[in-house]
């Protein structure tokens, strides 16, 4: 099959034009032993590959590497490139061009924005264009698709060919042939190691090629006074977004708006999921009758498929509103306000989005840090972002808080209220900390300087907001779920079968009721059941491990399944506790009647409530967010090490506040 490539800067358009090419007929994947994404879909007979965004072929972080070797590979095989510009940073644009043009690939331009450059009243002479560079050059708006049909032209017609070469043609005097042979040694070495005179050779390469393009740009390209006005609006806007006080302040607020929507405009479709999955439930259980395979059913698959299917509402709005803020050009804006901040730990502006988004999933956050070109900040934000506190610690934390400081009126600010804001403070400044060891830590590549590119304000591509927004929603769910299928399943095997037989548990469920005690007398079998199942005798071989921190076995289980989620900590102590209602009151009056056996004191008590917290602020409680972690970083051990860290500091803390509580 034929294959082109699709090359150019950031900002420039290319997915837009990936879009209008391949439709849906695309896939994602990583590259051959690196875990940089790749964009492939057909176009007829034609392979189409969206490589990584590239500021020049002198490349300083992983993803433009992969798109300089992959060049590289396609100037041993002559296959064609699309190169897509930006029509309104055209002279930037041309810069990178002509490094590509340099290893005799077979080129073809694509100008992207012809819309924004009428409106910047600039005229641009495409034939003059075309006999300036020796290749195909033609207009595209990749908003509407106008000019597409002739790059479909020169894909099937296979118009691509190789252009003027710029050192060949122009700098063979200026450069000489020792620059000439030393070029792809030098594209694939590491700079680092450049000699002085080599340096020298890449200045006056660069200086030379400013003079031609520059020469270029002036010859084929109209310009009017008014094509400055978007530039000077988007100044004019620069200073109030990147003012120091209300830059700051626009900032918050625009946070503050994405977050409402992540959580307002996701309740209602997470409802409808949740009424669409209960409304499964039901009917399985009353139409198939064979008893096992109905409870399979019931509440092993179709708790595995909501599991999955429950968290698409949040991660496709949230990808959706960072879509647009990107095709704006504000998120660049918001990364060049947090720097300075996010640089003490080792991070950049670049982080922020993705740590704040944890507060409303870390699936989603996660999957974002797919911005942050950094391989060594990239890592620290994926490893550390978990520790932000996501919407699925807000049942625990507001069952406990309310089972240990009963809800007294005492006005806006509340003891409940307070302790909730402290552990999302704790959270913060735990995923800052682990953030710095970590960047600190890390045998990652690391850039050596962080640079921001400020793109010009535009309205938004739609088209490709909402495609890019979809076809990320759906590599989370292929992907990520199904591990979260096959795992749920597991757990519903764990917790409902018993290496005991019937007669032992009918037994046990009448000794325990004959006890005396009032909890015990409205104990149920299916929390007998229960506790001899494998996932009780499981949540009893931990017991000797938790038993310091102030838990028994009954929360051993509920740790133990809340790995699915840690929302599910509620769910299973309502079975335990034979609640046959979730509803928060009822859980928290069975929690707070609950005693301790041996001593007859509660159970959940303020040094075992505070205990559980502190395990919730820093436990790595969800699958799901594992599942991803392996498929952002490539490798399962980056999510095993994850997982034990986390594991070992909620251990550490929460032994520390319960001993010293209790």
């Amino acid at each position: 099959m034929k294959q082109i490539a699709l090359v150019g800067k950031p900002n420039s358009g290319k997915s837009s034009l990936f879009n209008l090419l391949t439709g849906l007929n695309q896939k994602v994947g990583n590259y051959h032993g690196v875990t940089v994404e790749k964009k492939s879909g057909r176009y007829k007979e034609t392979m189409i590959i969206d490589l990584p965004g590239l500021k020049s072929m002198w490349a300083d972080n992983l993803d433009e590497k992969i798109s300089v070797q992959q060049i590289l590979n396609y100037g041993n095989s002559k296959d064609p490139i699309l190169f897509v510009a930006n029509g309104r940073q055209l002279e930037d644009s041309l810069m990178l061009f002509s490094e590509i043009a340099d290893l005799q690939i077979p080129l073809a331009v694509v100008i992207n924005f012809k819309d924004e450059l009428k409106r910047s009243q600039l005229l641009l002479d495409v034939e003059k264009l075309k006999l300036q560079l020796g290749c195909e050059v033609v207009l595209l708006n990749g908003k509407t698709g106008e000019g597409i049909e002739e790059v479909h032209d020169i894909i099937k017609n296979d118009k691509a060919k190789i252009p003027h070469t710029f050192r060949r043609s122009q700098y063979e005097q200026i450069v000489g042939d020792q620059f000439e042979n030393q070029y792809l040694d030098m594209l694939a070495a590491d700079r680092k190691n450049f000699t002085h005179e080599q340096f020298e050779a890449l200045d006056q390469d660069f200086s030379q090629r400013q003079v031609l393009i520059s020469k270029i740009i002036n010859d084929v390209l109209s310009e009017n006074p008014k094509r400055l006005d978007i530039m000077v609006n988007s100044k004019k806007w620069d200073k109030i977004l990147l003012h120091p006080i209300w830059g700051l302040l626009i900032f918050l607020g625009v946070m503050l708006f994405v977050f409402q929507c992540v959580f307002s405009f996701s309740s209602y479709p997470m409802d409808l999921i949740d009424s669409m999955f209960a409304w499964a439930t039901e009917m399985t259980h009353e139409h198939i009758k064979l008893g096992w395979f109905s409870d399979l059913i019931s509440e092993g698959i179709i708790p595995g498929l909501g599991g999955v299917l429950i968290f698409i509402p949040q991660i496709a709005i949230l990808f959706l509103l960072l879509g647009i803020l990107e095709n704006t050009g504000y998120l660049s804006r918001i990364s060049y306000i947090s720097d300075n901040f996010l640089q003490r730990f080792g991070l950049s502006g670049k982080s922020v989005i993705p740590l704040m988004s944890s507060w409303a999933c870390a699936i989603p956050a996660i999957m974002s840090t797919r911005m942050i070109e950094d391989r060594r900040e990239r890592m620290a934000v994926i490893l550390a972002s978990p520790l932000m506190t996501c919407s699925a610690r807000l049942p625990v934390y507001t069952i406990l808080i309310a089972v240990t400081f009963p809800d007294r009126d005492s006005g806006f600010f509340n003891l409940q209220g307070v302790t909730l804001l402290a552990l999302y403070l704790l959270g913060v400044i735990a995923t800052l900390v682990v953030a710095w060891f970590i960047s600190r830590k890390s045998t990652e590549d690391q850039s050596s300087i962080w640079t921001l590119e400020l793109p010009l304000y535009r309205v938004p591509n739609w088209r490709n907001v909402f495609f890019n927004a979809w076809t990320k929603t759906k590599s989370f769910v292929v992907e990520a779920g199904k591990i979260i299928f096959f795992i749920s399943i597991l757990l519903w095997v764990l917790a409902s079968f018993s290496p005991k037989d019937e007669q032992f548990i009918d037994q046990k469920f009448k000794e325990y009721s004959a006890m005396g005690n009032e909890f015990q007398q409205d104990l149920s079998r299916e929390s007998v059941a229960l506790e001899y199942s494998y996932a009780g005798y499981l949540g009893k071989v931990i017991e000797p491990v938790i038993k310091p921190l102030g838990y028994d076995w009954k929360i051993g289980i509920a740790l133990i399944t809340s790995f699915a989620a840690r929302e599910v900590f509620v769910g299973t102590l309502s079975t335990i506790y034979s609640i046959g209602s979730e509803e928060d009151a009822s859980i928290v009056q069975r929690l707070r009647n609950e005693k301790i056996y041996e001593t007859g004191e509660p159970r959940y008590n303020l040094a075992t409530s505070i205990s559980l917290l502190l395990f919730y602020v820093f436990a790595m409680q969800c699958m799901s967010t594992m599942a991803i972690v392996r498929k952002e970083t490539g490798q399962w051990k980056y999510a095993i090490y994850q997982f034990i860290f986390m594991l070992i500091l909620a251990y550490v803390f929460a032994l520390g506040a319960y001993q010293f509580l209790s």
